[in-house]
């Protein structure tokens, strides 16, 4: 009787974990896609990724979906950047300026209209009082940057009047008074910030569809997995209506995810972007309804403080195809 060779065996062994394989997964099934790892953190026009993520709309449209999670949200584009994630919701500023080879921006979430701002301590009364003080922003890299010193160039003041200092929305209301004097945050953080009776200076809602919200993928992922791409989008527009049709029932849901007081989970100050809004937004446009037009004066603002000598292909980054057909 002839013995098997090392090289059968081997070949034996593969076809035999080829129909174990086949077999977990059902008559007619095919093995489970790698999961797509999509980095979020904690903000109203992203709570949606929560009621997705437990109400299992993801396999429900037929996508694996692996949601993280980041308590800092300065975290999240960085762990895109080296890897470890596939996508992540982010501002547009951020995605812009992040120099991340090959991005694609695929899906808009919102516009920020009065949930975020900044905050300062009582003694501040008007922007003239800013100057000489120490005030909190998410790092160089950030869209608070962009709002702040637009806020200064308005009432006549440069950024070398105050002192920017590194500080995470989440952890502005910790760092004031004794190491800022005011910084940009928002909600839930901004509404604790009210609450504990520091001065509102400024919200987005003075700034009309200058704060846009993201998702973004890397661009190989965009081009092997755009069917995925298309399936996420669809499961984060039910999620969104699901919010809508029940808020009792989805603020439940969020605050059980994210940690979030439910008293502080609310809808207010953010503009969600639905399907057709997202078509509508992605046309070449001259004002702040086409997110062309913000990101170009996104980009003009990085480059004209000299933040960044890198002028990013805004017409490669912004990619509208996976949106579904409406």
């Amino acid at each position: 009787m002839k013995t098997l060779s090392g090289k059968r065996i081997v070949i034996l062994l593969c076809c035999l974990l080829m129909i174990a394989s086949g077999a977990a997964c059902g008559p007619g099934e095919k093995p489970a896609a790698r999961p797509l790892k999509i980095g979020w953190s904690a903000w109203t026009g992203w709570y949606p990724m929560a009621i997705a993520q437990e109400r299992k709309l993801f396999e429900k449209h037929g996508v694996n979906v692996q949601p993280v999670f980041y308590r800092n949200y300065m975290e999240v584009l960085a762990d895109l950047g080296s890897g470890k994630t596939d996508g992540c919701f982010t501002g547009l500023y951020e995605a812009l300026k992040a120099n991340i080879t090959d991005l694609k921006v695929v899906l808009i979430t919102d516009y920020s209209d009065g949930a975020e701002g900044l905050v300062v301590t009582r003694d501040i009364r008007s922007p003239k009082d800013l100057k000489g003080k120490r005030v909190g922003i998410q790092g160089a890299l950030s869209g608070s940057e962009f709002l702040v010193v637009t806020f200064l160039r308005r009432h006549n003041l440069q950024p070398g009047d105050i002192t920017f200092v590194n500080v995470s929305p989440d952890a502005v209301l910790e760092e004031m008074p004794h190491r800022i004097h005011g910084g940009y945050t928002w909600d839930p953080y901004l509404a604790q910030a009210r609450a504990k009776g520091h001065r509102l200076l400024f919200t987005t809602a003075d700034m009309m569809g200058m704060v846009v919200d993201v998702v973004a993928f890397h661009g190989a992922v965009a081009k092997t997995r755009g069917g995925d791409i298309r399936r996420f989008i669809s499961a984060w527009f039910e999620a969104q209506r699901y919010w809508e049709e029940h808020p009792d029932e989805a603020a439940d849901i969020i605050a059980r995810v994210t940690g979030v007081k439910k008293e502080e989970i609310t809808r207010e100050g953010c503009r969600f972007f639905s399907l057709r809004d997202n078509l509508e937004a992605f046309r070449p446009g001259g004002d702040h309804r086409s997110i062309y037009h913000t990101a170009r004066k996104q980009v003009e603002f990085f480059i004209g403080i000299g933040d960044s000598n890198r002028y990013p292909d805004i017409n490669r980054i912004l990619t509208p195809e996976f949106l579904p057909s409406p």
